[in-house]
């Protein structure tokens, strides 16, 4: 049984994912005793590890393998069986199992203005920021999550709202919280080990 819950922190491009997984790691390292949170950056493995098959020029993307991407998180997070504290950043739930989640996290930015601008900003061909834009209207992410691991009140997907700088700070806050609440109901001395 793990010692600490795994979680995914994700949504479409542009809503905060990586800014708020870093504000994250950040709280759990400072927090009174520190928990041991550790990063797991879905675009970094896939560039490092080749998990991929070539790249589309339209989108600006790596064209993903998503079993070889799956083999080598399977490998990191030990199947779910290890000790757990895993915040994974990635836009996507597709393919993860779900015994290796205990908490999916959604972040949306439903202010098109902003995120057009945050996309744009990026340098993303209009192909590109149209998908994505599309896809954050149209609740793609959030849906995907909720066929997984169910709607947000059986607990495990929850979407938060992420548009400022405010809201990632409060976000981040707010899965630290749950990740002691997860630590104090899950281990035998509510501290994690």
């Amino acid at each position: 049984m793990r010692s600490l819950p795994n979680i995914i922190i994700t949504g479409t491009p542009g809503v905060g994912k990586t800014t708020t997984c870093t504000q994250l790691l950040g709280l759990a390292s400072s927090a009174t005793p520190a928990i041991n949170l550790k990063p797991l950056s879905i675009n970094d493995l896939v560039k490092s590890r080749s998990c991929h098959s070539g790249y589309d020029e339209d989108l600006q993307s790596l064209i993903v393998d998503d079993d070889k991407l799956m083999d080598e998180v399977e490998k990191d997070i030990a199947d779910g069986d290890g000790e757990g504290g895993w915040v994974i950043d990635w836009h996507s739930t597709a393919g993860f199992a779900v015994r290796w989640v205990d908490l999916v996290v959604v972040l949306r930015c439903e202010e098109t203005s902003v995120l057009y601008d945050r996309l744009a900003a990026r340098g993303y061909k209009d192909a590109k920021v149209q998908e994505n834009m599309d896809a954050e209207i149209f609740g793609v992410v959030t849906e995907e999550a909720k066929e997984g691991w169910g709607d947000e009140e059986e607990g495990r997907v929850v979407e938060l709202k992420s548009v400022n700088a405010d809201d990632i700070e409060e976000n981040a806050e707010r899965i630290l919280q749950w990740v002691k609440n997860w630590i104090k109901d899950h281990t035998t001395d509510g501290k994690g080990d």
